[in-house]
């Protein structure tokens, strides 16, 4: 019975924090902190720009695209996001060690059971070449695990 209120309680703590976490993606100076060379996407009322900023002001956000250095007016932006940090090598090292882990786990049943003139006293090296093979598959689907993305800073 007294297990309930203080689950009860401990969320609404839990919930007050995360809400007091949030950042106010309405403010413009939320976007005027963001360093030079800062990666962004810029959408306005009728494009989506991707680029790296030259300098932000309380009236100005100067972006350098493909399309060359533009300007933007605080009242032309509807939305900014920032570019998240790429998670591949983490992907890669992950996906590494999944794939050799079931190659040597599949290896090793199937060097188990492997008898006689078939394996001819070859087990640990079916083993270990399964686990390796298993590991670079393992890798190259690591290395294309989509990353990064983009997270909205700024909504007006």
């Amino acid at each position: 019975m007294d297990a309930l209120p203080r689950r009860l309680a401990a969320m609404f703590l839990l919930l007050a924090a995360t809400a007091a976490a949030q950042t106010n993606a309405s403010s413009w100076n939320t976007v005027k902190a963001l360093a030079a060379g800062t990666e962004v996407r810029i959408l306005t009322g009728s494009r989506t720009v991707s680029g790296r900023i030259d300098r932000i002001s309380d009236d100005t956000l100067v972006l350098t695209s493909a399309g060359g250095q533009e300007v933007f007016k605080p009242q032309e932006v509807a939305r900014v996001s920032l570019r998240g940090e790429s998670h591949r090598r983490r992907n890669v090292l992950i996906g590494a060690g999944i794939g050799a882990g079931g190659g040597v786990g599949l290896g090793a049943a199937v060097a188990g059971s492997c008898s006689g003139t078939i394996c001819g006293g070859h087990g640990p090296a079916l083993v270990a070449g399964v686990g390796g093979a298993a590991a670079v598959v393992g890798t190259l689907i690591g290395a294309v695990i989509p990353t990064g993305g983009w997270r909205e800073i700024y909504r007006k």
